[in-house]
């Protein structure tokens, strides 16, 4: 069954105990965790022909993220005795559900070890540089991120106060490696972008404080 969603509106709740999935087929959303103290990370953002929800109707158990359009979104249920049917007589789905549930589990390595190893500064770069590459359009010789996210889900995306975010966005402007506009971020300058996200020293200024905690 086809399903719409307006921009803000929630599609999975984490903790719920649905097991049916979404299949995307326009619009993006923000896959994002709470922790106790209220805090929410945003763990990954998922688009047109992405599969939402696959992990509660393998299990049953209950939904471990919440699902939030971040753009308007129409998107595809498919009951969970349904999904476990196809995937039980379909062996190239069960495999490429497998590849994919591969693919977001190093994904999510990756993010764990840029937590701890990485300052505020390199985190926004690297974040920026993954996702032009999955989401960017080259236009002459930049690279423009039209994802529709605030300054502050890029922060939480990127595990950092919204604070230190702006001052990271306003450093990597400074350099010449970016230019943003509402909801928009430019990459002019990927190589230097590159060098910020390894840590390379030539790059920054005295004003980053190289503190991977904040």
């Amino acid at each position: 069954m086809r399903h719409r969603w307006p921009t803000g509106a929630v599609l999975l709740h984490e903790g719920d105990m649905s097991d049916h999935v979404l299949v995307i087929e326009s619009g993006w959303v923000k896959v994002s965790s709470s922790a106790p103290s209220g805090k929410q990370v945003v763990l990954g953002i998922r688009g047109p022909g992405e599969l939402l929800g696959e992990l509660s109707a393998i299990d049953t158990g209950a939904r471990s993220a919440t699902i939030t359009a971040i753009s308007p979104v129409i998107a595809t249920a498919v009951q969970g005795r349904v999904f476990r049917a196809l995937l039980i007589s379909d062996g190239a789905l069960t495999f490429d559900l497998l590849r994919t549930v591969v693919t977001r589990l190093r994904e999510a390595d990756v993010h764990r070890l840029d937590y701890g190893a990485y300052t505020v500064t390199e985190r926004l770069a690297r974040l920026l540089l993954e996702y032009a590459q999955r989401y960017g359009r080259p236009d002459a010789d930049r690279v423009v991120i039209a994802l529709p996210l605030t300054q502050t889900e890029l922060a939480n995306a990127a595990n950092a106060s919204r604070e230190a975010v702006a001052k990271a966005f306003k450093h990597l402007r400074e350099i010449g490696a970016i230019r943003t506009a509402r909801r928009c971020v430019e990459l002019l300058r990927p190589d230097l972008l590159a060098e910020v996200a390894e840590g390379l020293p030539n790059v920054y200024s005295d004003a980053d404080t190289r503190d991977p905690r904040r």
